[in-house]
C-alpha cells in the first residue's frame, strides 16, 4: 500500500470516527495518526485465514458450541431491514464512542465477527478492534446477505 493511500485512509477513518461535523479539526495526537495508519498498512499482509472468515465457517464454530461474538457495524436503516438474532448492533460511525466500546465483549480472546452490508465497514473496524486488544476481531466475508445465505436466524425488528 502506498504512502499516499495510508494518508487518504488514515484521514477517512479520522472523519469516520470524528463525525462529519469535527472532520475538518482533526484532534488526534501524531502518535495515534501513526497506529492508524500502522493498522491498515498492517491489513494488507493480513493472514486471510483468520483475519477474514467467510459467514459458513463462523457458522460451522457457532454451531459446534464456540462462542462467537456478531458484530453488526451496518446503518440504524439497515437494521430495521433484518439483523442476525443476538447480534450486537453498534454502527461505524459510533464504534469509537464511549457508549460503543461498552457494547463490547469483556474479554479481550473474545472471538467477534465484524459484518456489514458488503465488508467495506468490516474491514474499517477490524484495526481498531485490535488496536484496542481484540485480537480475534474477523472480518466476516459475503457480509449480511452471506450470513441470511449460511443460515443464520434473522429477526424483523417489529415482529
Amino acid at each position: 500500500m502506498s504512502f499516499c493511500s495510508n494518508t487518504v485512509i488514515t484521514c477517512c477513518v479520522t472523519a469516520i470516527s470524528m463525525g462529519v461535523a469535527q472532520a475538518e479539526m482533526p484532534s488526534l495526537k501524531n502518535e495515534e495518526l501513526a497506529a492508524w495508519s500502522s493498522a491498515y498498512s498492517a491489513l494488507e499482509s493480513m493472514n486471510p485465514k483468520w483475519g477474514v472468515q467467510s459467514a459458513e465457517v463462523l457458522k460451522a464454530m457457532s454451531d459446534a458450541g464456540e462462542p462467537v461474538v456478531y458484530l453488526d457495524v451496518r446503518t440504524k436503516a439497515e437494521w430495521e431491514k433484518g439483523i442476525i438474532e443476538g447480534a450486537v448492533k453498534i454502527t461505524l460511525t459510533n464504534l469509537a464512542t464511549e457508549n460503543g466500546m461498552a457494547l463490547l465483549p469483556d474479554s479481550k480472546l473474545a472471538i467477534i465477527a465484524v459484518y456489514c452490508k458488503s465488508g467495506h465497514r468490516s474491514a474499517l473496524a477490524i484495526p481498531f478492534l485490535q488496536r484496542y486488544g481484540y485480537v480475534n476481531a474477523v472480518s466476516m466475508s459475503g457480509g449480511y446477505s452471506g450470513l441470511v445465505a449460511a443460515g443464520y436466524p434473522v429477526a424483523i425488528p417489529g415482529d
